[in-house]
């Protein structure tokens, strides 16, 4: 491609590139004002943008080996340490970055197939439905995207460069596939055959490989001069060299096991699909099946291993798989991973429109590639400036599929092939009409051979079509989680997760989910204060466990599920006062994951429990004859050691800290010890604000002032304790008389 060409071309280009920006802009707009999820992410969106809010807060190193990839993270930590933790600002950005993979895969088409190419290319891009609705997800492909585009621009455009011109470009090229292997771990695979790929040109066209040998080596160089930092990092933080992540392992099993027939992203039985949890509950299962304790790598390592002898023990099984795998990443239907896009569009209108997407696009591209590689098979590839690029492109395509292929599949994954697939499609549509006006039979003949071969890949669904509405009831079923601590939409998730049900009854999940939400309606018929609406939170409550209980104890259900399960029956039987059963449920549960934070809470919420049951039983002992109030002292000094473990527990949630501080300091109020019933409840309110804690505050303060003589302290005493009944007044609170003892302190 000539300079001028390139410079004449280029305001087109940036045009089309502003027409996908404004697209959108205005698709992240009716995202936020319209989508539930808009200001809550979830799953792998939820675990970024917390890394990125940590790293923006000056946890730069972190403190574990990367189990995902973390450039997105650390440019989303960038950002937000410069405009603050938006997620506006970063949906924004992601469509700039949208804007940029518009401009250089339009640079790439023209580099490739020539000028019009170009222009069909940059509109495919900028027209492709899916990509109005990436933008608006926290999800690592939106930066990925554009780098992937430069790198093939960069591969391409380095074909006629020569001496030091040359090694400086493979040396990018390496940075380029060090950054992409750290967005996308697939592209690891690729760095090898990227360093490679100047020895395989000098093969084809018979030259030295001692003079290209400089190129391999500057581009192996490239990766490593970006790889090593984060392996020296994994090494320091872990104690393993991991040149990226330690999660190669489990991905490469995640897409090739017997239980995951088309390679799908997906929850095994072992796997809660939380990013937070999901390394531990890998590690847990490898160190259960192996017996004794692993580091990262060899967890990565053993599931490497597991999916190798899944694949010898039924060869058969796996090669179906390939070709599951396969068709899905070149089928029309867009395979969720967190999100589904359909799904996503019912609330962005502009998403809605009849845009082209994969069944498009895919098919175009596709179409282009079996055509070009079928020409050049047949020597009668068009004559196109610079046309050897396209070759190399198509290898590109294949190997990048591959990877896929060889992993997981999803419509996150396969989003990079939109590259070199529009590029094709520009090809295929310029060269075409070319074809159709010069009557050249046997191109059009190859040509509509490949469109149609391209058409069974592409519109021949792979996926059962029970397998797709599991899609969207898998979505359902995610807002419906959502919605269950979300203040005025509890009965709609209540409603989605009845109506769940009754497409699935006997799904576990499903069962729990709907179980989840009957216990915190229990709990807001409680808060109605009335006779029919308690009963009805007991019926609800007492329901809630025998369901929770006959999952749990049901050995048909994964383990996963029983996890759930038991902590759920545990909740209901805490809620019930059933302090022996919620102790052990939540002990079962931890079988599972002995760390899970919430589970440790609840033990230490029944700890709590169990000692105010001891306390109401010493206290009415406190004023007997001794030795029975020698014996009540000695339990309530104990009632306070337990409590004090439980409140210094950093490890445990703040709720159970809060409670233990809170019954620590009712027990000091009574036994009128003021200044340590008043550090508890302070203590406490730091922990969580609570109106009943706020109420006993203001108890000991009023106290304090009643013991206090005229003077500074008496004041300040009187102040606070205003306030604070003044603030429990405005919500409506019961004061039980202590307005009118503060009135009574105040008076002249």
């Amino acid at each position: 491609m000539k300079d001028a060409g390139a410079r004449r071309d280029l305001p087109w280009l940036l045009a089309i590139a502003a027409v996908g920006l404004v697209l959108r802009l205005a698709a992240v707009a009716q995202f936020e004002a319209q989508h539930p999820l808009a200001a809550r992410v979830v799953i792998d969106e939820q675990s970024y943008h917390a890394w990125a809010r940590a790293i923006a807060g000056g946890e730069w190193l972190g403190r574990e080996v990367f189990f995902q990839e973390p450039l997105y993270p650390y440019a989303l930590g960038t950002l937000y340490a410069l405009v603050g933790e938006s997620l506006c600002a970063a949906r924004v950005a992601h469509c700039c970055l949208w804007a940029a993979a518009i401009l250089l895969t339009g640079l790439l088409a023209r580099r490739a197939f020539g000028r019009a190419a170009g222009f069909v290319t940059a509109a495919a891009v900028a027209l492709h439905g899916p990509g109005l609705l990436f933008p608006s997800l926290i999800l690592k492909e939106n930066l990925f995207l554009p780098l992937f585009a430069a790198l093939a621009l960069a591969l391409v455009r380095s074909r006629p460069l020569q001496g030091a011109r040359a090694v400086r470009a493979w040396l990018g090229l390496g940075v380029l596939g060090g950054l992409g292997a750290l967005l996308r771990g697939n592209v690891l695979v690729l760095l090898p055959v990227l360093a490679l790929w100047p020895l395989g040109r000098a093969v084809l066209a018979r030259e030295r490989l001692v003079a290209v040998a400089p190129r391999a080596l500057a581009c192996a160089a490239g990766a490593l001069l970006v790889l090593l930092p984060v392996a020296w990092r994994n090494q320091h933080v872990g104690g393993v060299f991991a040149l990226t992540t330690s999660g190669a392992g489990t991905n490469v099993y995640g897409g090739n096991n017997a239980e995951n027939p088309f390679g799908r992203a997906t929850e095994f039985s072992f796997v809660r699909g939380i990013p937070e949890h999901e390394a531990g509950d890998w590690r847990r299962e490898a160190e259960r099946r192996t017996g004794r304790a692993l580091n990262p790598g060899e967890v990565s390592t053993y599931w490497l291993g597991e999916a190798g002898r899944s694949v010898r023990a039924n060869p058969v099984l796996h090669a179906r798989i390939l070709w599951n795998k396969l068709r899905l990443s070149l089928g029309r239907y867009e395979v969720p991973d967190n999100h589904m896009l359909d799904w996503d569009a019912r609330y962005v209108p502009l998403a809605r429109l009849p845009w082209p997407d994969f069944g498009v696009t895919g098919l175009w591209g596709l179409a282009g590639v079996l055509t070009w590689v079928a020409l050049r098979a047949a020597r009668r590839a068009p004559s196109i400036p610079c046309a050897g690029g396209a070759s190399e492109l198509a290898l590109l395509f294949a190997l990048y599929l591959g990877t896929i292929v060889l992993t997981v599949t999803s419509d996150r994954a396969r989003l990079p092939l939109l590259v070199p697939l529009a590029a094709f499609a520009g090809f295929f549509t310029v060269w075409t009409v070319a074809w159709i006006r010069a009557r050249a039979r046997i191109q059009l003949a190859v040509a509509f051979t490949a469109l149609a071969a391209a058409a069974l890949l592409v519109h021949v669904p792979a996926l059962p079509a029970s397998d797709r509405a599991e899609d969207w009831d898998e979505r359902d079923h995610n807002l419906a989680v959502q919605w269950l601590d979300e203040p005025g939409r509890e009965d709609q998730g209540r409603a989605i997760a009845q109506a769940l049900l009754a497409r699935h009854p006997r799904t576990a999940r499903i069962r729990l989910l709907a179980l989840q939400h009957d216990l915190r309606y229990a709990e807001r018929l409680e808060r109605q204060q009335t006779a029919d609406a308690r009963a009805a939170a007991v019926d609800l409550r007492a329901a809630a466990l025998a369901g929770a209980r006959a999952v749990a104890d049901d050995g048909r259900v994964f383990p996963r599920e029983r996890f759930r399960a038991n902590a759920l029956a545990g909740w209901a039987a805490y809620s019930f006062g059933d302090l022996d059963e919620a102790e052990r449920r939540f002990g079962l549960a931890r079988r599972f994951d002995p760390d899970d934070p919430g589970l440790r809470g609840g033990e230490a919420l029944v700890g709590v429990a169990r000692c105010a049951r001891e306390w109401r039983a010493a206290s009415a002992l406190l004023g007997a004859e001794d030795p029975e109030r020698e014996a009540a002292r000695r339990r309530t000094e104990s009632v306070l050691d337990r409590l004090q473990v439980i409140a210094l527990d950093e490890g445990l949630p703040a709720l159970p800290r809060a409670e233990a501080r809170q019954l620590a300091g009712s027990v000091q109020l009574e036994l009128g010890r003021l200044p340590n019933a008043e550090r508890h409840f302070r203590a406490a309110l730091a922990l969580v604000d609570g109106s009943a804690t706020r109420f006993q505050l203001a108890r000991v303060l009023v106290a304090r002032a009643r013991a206090a003589p005229a003077g500074a302290e008496r004041q300040a005493c009187v102040a606070e304790a205003a306030e604070l009944v003044a603030g429990l007044r405005r919500e409506g609170l019961p004061l039980y008389g202590l307005d009118a003892e503060l009135e009574a302190l105040t008076a002249p």
